[in-house]
């Protein structure tokens, strides 16, 4: 059995333990694994939250056979005690597992019910409970990749997000009439009552936008001091979009949508070199809440795409997952009123100024750790940390040319949507 020191797989994750849960998997009971191969399955600057483990196991099974199979574990972060400690007050891995195990499966069966067989997720082999952890297929093996994160997405990659994310808002919505409760339940998500452990990272990425735009030719004073008006009130103006008026329409949200937590596959090249974009997977249901879509909406523009979709072409990209929600809704015989475009766009605008989240909190906080091209102290610590060394890491993600830019052209549209005032 092979592992890298650098990100050693955790300890209960040997050779007996797997065989137990693929024998039953696989209803073998004479399966053997004969051979491991565990390594890290992402990098610093990709993953905060969790351990990524990839396997690669070659099994003999009860028929003389032998079968190799590539699967992901996710499980706890724990190399932190301060970061550990705040994971566990925001819930992730139990909210994660009981998507993966529960509710994702029956979104799957909603969709096929309507002839939609579109793979969006993948596929669960295992959820244990006792080690907070995961095993799910490896989508690399089918050539899923995801986006290249600091240059953003294209309009093809986004439009297929938006699609399997409208069909994911429906089918979610549905369920939630037919089990109901089941859904709107979960309330933890990013931004709740129970938790501040993350105030830091956003208060002090609003301080590092602030002291940027102070110093900015093109920005200065003006700007400096209407961000650091609104650092004390973010957490409270983020929460606000996580808790819309019941009138709106309500779905379960992926809760972190952005580019790394989106598997893309291209078919293979043609004669003339091309490739097709296929399928786009979603990943990564930590955070999910049952709230208004406009928040994974906001979160995905604002942390995924380029300027001239975000904003130049945003409406656009609305009435394309409008679209396909309602298309969906209709399908599965949604019982309430299915949402108008307007409601839909309503909410968009609610989400933008009242809850900042939208646009602006998207923008000034996670954008700048989403395409961070500076990962050698890329740890969940020095996002959330009040020590120098994190201040010092934040204060890094502001040197990226593609931040400075993004925030010298967004700054002036925010203000002039109101987003940068603090009520009086």
């Amino acid at each position: 059995m092979k592992v890298e020191a650098c990100n050693p797989a955790p300890a209960w994750l040997t050779k007996e333990y797997l065989e137990a849960i693929f024998r039953r998997y696989k209803n073998d009971d004479g399966l053997h694994i004969k051979e491991i191969d565990i390594k890290p399955a992402s990098a610093k600057g990709d993953n905060y939250l969790s351990v990524m483990t990839r396997l690669k196991i070659k099994f003999h099974l009860s028929s003389n056979t032998t079968e190799c199979g590539s699967y992901i574990v996710k499980s706890t972060y724990e190399a932190d005690v301060l970061s550990a400690k705040i994971i566990k007050g925001y819930d992730l891995y139990n909210t994660e597992m009981v998507m993966y195990d529960k509710i994702l499966p029956k979104l799957s069966q909603l969709l096929c019910e309507i002839g939609d067989c579109t793979k969006i997720f993948a596929n669960t082999i295992h959820v244990d409970y006792d080690n907070s952890a995961i095993i799910l297929e490896d989508l690399a093996v089918f050539n899923f990749r995801t986006a290249n994160r600091i240059e953003c997405m294209n309009e093809t990659e986004t439009k297929l997000v938006l699609r399997n994310l409208a069909k994911t808002h429906a089918a979610a919505a549905v369920l939630n009439e037919r089990m109901p409760g089941v859904l709107n339940r979960l309330k933890m998500g990013m931004h709740n009552r129970s938790t501040t452990g993350f105030a830091p990272y956003f208060e002090g990425m609003f301080e590092v936008c602030a002291k940027f735009a102070g110093d900015c030719a093109t920005l200065g004073p003006y700007y400096r001091r209407k961000i650091l008006q609104l650092k004390p009130r973010v957490m409270d103006y983020c929460r606000s979009v996580h808790e819309p008026p019941q009138s709106y329409f309500h779905t379960l949200l992926h809760g972190d949508l952005w580019t790394n937590n989106i598997l893309l596959r291209y078919s293979a090249e043609g004669a003339e070199g091309a490739k097709q974009l296929e399928d786009a997977v979603l990943v990564d249901f930590q955070f999910s809440n049952w709230s208004t879509p406009a928040v994974d909406l906001h979160y995905f523009f604002n942390t995924s795409l380029p300027n001239e979709l975000r904003i130049d072409r945003q409406d656009e990209l609305v009435k394309h997952y409008y679209s396909v929600l309602a298309n969906t809704l209709t399908k599965l015989k949604y019982e309430a009123p299915v949402p108008t475009l307007h409601d839909i766009c309503v909410q968009m605008e609610a989400g933008r100024f009242y809850g900042n989240q939208g646009s602006l909190a998207s923008t000034v906080i996670h954008q700048a750790v989403m395409i961070n091209d500076k990962t050698d102290d890329a740890e969940l610590k020095n996002l959330v940390g009040d020590d120098e060394s994190a201040s010092n890491f934040r204060a890094t993600l502001y040197t990226n040319k593609r931040v400075q830019e993004n925030i010298k052209r967004l700054l002036p549209y925010f203000d002039r949507k109101g987003l940068l005032d603090v009520p009086q």
